[in-house]
């Protein structure tokens, strides 16, 4: 049984799960006014990926000749995953502050949504997988998929890094709205697009190892979280519409 692995899981596991529910934890003891925010932050991920486009890509889409022919080339059916995501996320962190949060657009509340949004896609996306391996290796007695340790740790590196690019968009979004400025979502859209769409082609067009796609994601959270800390600035000074 490879203790490394397991460790590295665990520590996944935390970064997961740990980061999303202290911080809604936070709120409950420090600042009860943005639970609200941080659970349409989890409602909105829900909806935009789980319900709509994931089904959408992942059932209905592929019926179609048009998208069959899309995936033959991988930069088309990158900008196109790319763009879809960038386009329903920001799309909804926009009606959700615009429509549903009109009474909580406070940069805290920029925060609490984002750590909901970006964490509940640590925990669907990573902490569960993560959780079956572990069970899978304690109970199979050394039973593992073929991955190392460094390999998980990444894994879980990475969803703290998508969480910090989740709450700053949020901030980008929220501002926006406080501004009365459309153009703001589509800076969000263009952000989260220009993340995700060379994800995709340092691997498939590329061949960029697993450790440069990943310095990749570490670098835009942090020039996106160092954006986030100036924003704090930007806000105390903006005057509300």
């Amino acid at each position: 049984m490879n203790m490394l692995i397991i460790l590295a899981l665990i520590l996944s596991i935390g970064i997961c799960f740990l980061i999303p529910l202290g911080s809604l934890a936070y709120f409950v003891i420090k600042d009860k006014k943005r639970i609200k925010s941080f659970f349409i932050g989890i409602l909105i991920f829900f909806i935009t990926q789980i319900v709509i486009r994931l089904p959408l890509i992942g059932f209905v889409f592929p019926k179609m000749k048009w998208y069959e022919n899309m995936f033959l080339n991988t930069w088309l059916s990158a900008i196109f995953l790319a763009l879809t995501a960038g386009l329903v996320e920001e799309i909804g962190r926009y009606i959700a502050f615009k429509y549903i949060l009109k009474n909580n657009r406070t940069y805290s509340d920029g925060i609490a949504f984002g750590f909901g949004h970006g964490g509940i896609e640590a925990i669907l996306i990573t902490g569960i997988s993560c959780i079956v391996i572990l069970i899978g290796i304690l109970v199979g007695n050394g039973f593992n998929l073929g991955i190392t340790a460094t390999d998980v740790f990444i894994v879980g590196f990475e969803r703290l890094c998508a969480m910090v690019i989740h709450i700053g968009l949020s901030i980008i979004i929220l501002y926006g709205v406080r501004e009365n400025h459309i153009r703001y979502l589509f800076i969000g859209i263009l952000i989260h697009t220009l993340v995700n769409f060379p994800i995709i082609i340092l691997s498939r067009v590329f061949n960029v190892g697993f450790m440069g796609v990943e310095a990749y994601v570490f670098i835009c959270a942090i020039i996106i979280g160092g954006f986030t800390i100036y924003a704090k600035n930007l806000y105390d000074k903006q005057k509300l519409n």
